[in-house]
């Protein structure tokens, strides 16, 4: 039963992500909660009061509240239930929710992703986490800050926006442009002479 448990939570919190080596390499996931009710058989988990989950140099998730699935069968010849294929199939945070994805770069750097908001919820088949309530995604090009929801997709790691949202992007991205170089005069002006 304990065994079962641990390979329940186990598969409940490695999002699967390009850093898949990374995931390999992972032995430990920490949670903590002040309260939480974990019902194998349906395979529904429910954390509350000071949730944090962390998946040391994977992720890390903080919120008030967290929900979870993990679809269950039971295998013939015993009667604790397992993680079909230790996938995650939805995950809904909420309550000052702070996300911290942390994916490797394309040239083996890594990336943080920070995302934060009222709520968060994630399902595995899009593998898409939709953040809503003041959402705010942080990342090393800049933030994006939207009203009605922002769009996270994990696969692509592209972004998204349902309402308005605003940019604000990191000054260094635009070195290098003549568009935004202070150092040359504007073509073209009318600068006025002296007399």
């Amino acid at each position: 039963m304990i065994r079962s448990l641990f390979l329940s939570l186990l598969a409940l919190f490695l999002i699967p992500s390009s850093g898949s080596a990374q995931a390999l390499q992972q032995d430990k996931i920490l949670l903590s909660a002040t309260n939480c009710v974990l019902e194998l058989e349906k395979g529904v988990y429910h954390l509350w009061d000071h949730v944090r989950v962390e998946a040391p140099g994977i992720l890390l998730i903080t919120c008030d509240d967290l929900r979870a699935a993990i679809p269950q069968k039971k295998t013939s010849g015993t009667q604790n239930p397992i993680p079909t294929d230790g996938k995650l199939q939805s995950l809904i945070a909420s309550g000052n929710v702070a996300i911290d994805l942390i994916q490797m770069g394309g040239n083996g750097s890594t990336n943080v992703v920070h995302a934060y908001g009222k709520q968060a919820e994630y399902g595995s088949q899009e593998e898409i986490l939709i953040l809503t309530g003041d959402p705010r995604i942080e990342t090393p090009s800049g933030t994006m800050i939207g009203t009605e929801a922002l769009i996270y997709d994990l696969k692509s790691k592209t972004m998204r926006n349902r309402g308005s949202y605003r940019i604000e992007l990191k000054a260094d991205i635009l070195k290098g442009s003549d568009l935004f170089n202070r150092t040359k005069a504007p073509r073209g002006t009318n600068a006025p002479k002296s007399r």
